[in-house]
């Protein structure tokens, strides 16, 4: 009996040294480049990380890096990533993935880019991204068209559109879109640069004396950032506002027209899934949204006043109502 035992004794000893020199299951490490804030735990992307299994402090490290909403740190803010010699890097704008582009041609790279990732050198095309980059876009020509014609539909009789632009995202299309677009639809744009949140107490204040009879926000970090501030002047100076991100209605812009952003993070953690799992970003085609929403602020239509088209309303995916 005793020897039996020993035998237990030593069996059980020799399983836990076993285990103890066992190498420990992978983990992970992913880098997150943020312009502003890094994402909470139940953010899109995070969360749809965990519902693939991926738990941080068990099989996933994240990483996070914030360039402070300043456009001129995310490159050093991406090189940090880089030298902490991460897995991956999520890049859920198109202003951080073209950081990450710069700082690195190995680490893979997945986006959620707004501009063209093809025109900015980002991948070589969407269905072969061939590089270290691929992900999801929501660009198109004529996605800015078709928010213009949008507004215009929301306003018969519209001509004179204040726009509110910043300068700092001169390499993405957006507004040389948005003047192609106005020619054909018989409107006068009016650009007011906007580099800092004090700008646009400006830009609404031109728009009113210069007699915009509505405001058209190009996409951009800065102005998604103060969208409360824009839609506030909006009624303040009774300019009718359309933007790009829905969260610009729910605050009091009276439309926006967009790709379902929560869907596009969560995809982005698909691609982070199947990469960490062997796949190379140069074979994983981009992906594009294939459904968009517009949000009409009914609530902001009746404080300026506005009777928006009953054709509009009902094509409308949400409807802000007093």
């Amino acid at each position: 009996m005793r020897r039996i035992g020993l035998a237990v004794v030593f069996a059980l000893s020799l399983l836990a040294l076993l285990a103890a020199e066992a190498p420990p299951g992978r983990v992970y490490r992913i880098g997150i480049l943020a312009w502003a804030t890094c994402p909470a735990a139940d953010s899109p992307y995070l969360q749809a990380l965990h519902e693939l299994g991926y738990v941080e402090g068990r099989n996933l490290m994240i990483v996070c890096r914030s360039a402070e909403r300043q456009y001129g740190s995310l490159l050093p803010a991406a090189r940090e990533l880089v030298q902490l010699n991460v897995d991956l890097i999520a890049a859920l704008n198109h202003p951080s993935a073209r950081a990450a582009k710069e700082a690195t041609a190995v680490i893979p790279i997945v986006m959620v880019a707004s501009g063209d990732p093809v025109g900015a050198g980002l991948v070589a095309s969407l269905g072969r991204p061939g590089g270290n980059v691929t992900g999801l876009t929501y660009y198109a020509t004529e996605l800015t068209a078709k928010r213009l014609e949008l507004l215009k539909e929301a306003l018969p009789g519209l001509r004179r559109v204040g726009v509110l632009n910043n300068p700092a995202l001169s390499y993405l299309p957006f507004l040389s879109d948005a003047q192609a677009a106005s020619k054909l639809l018989g409107l006068q744009l009016q650009v007011a640069d906007v580099t800092e949140p004090g700008d646009i107490p400006r830009a609404f204040a031109t728009f009113a004396h210069d007699r915009a009879e509505a405001v058209f926000v190009l996409p951009d970090l800065l102005l998604s950032a103060e969208a409360g501030q824009i839609a506030q002047l909006g009624l303040k100076h009774r300019l009718p506002t359309e933007a790009w991100g829905p969260w610009f209605a729910q605050v009091g812009c009276l439309l926006t027209y967009s790709g379902d952003y929560r869907n596009m993070f969560r995809r982005a953690a698909d691609y982070t899934d199947k990469i960490l799992k062997g796949a190379k970003p140069a074979d994983l085609p981009v992906e594009q949204p294939t459904k968009f929403e517009l949000v009409v602020n009914l609530k902001t239509a009746k404080a300026l006043g506005l009777t928006i088209p009953q054709p509009l309303l009902l094509r409308a995916d949400q409807i802000i109502d007093p």
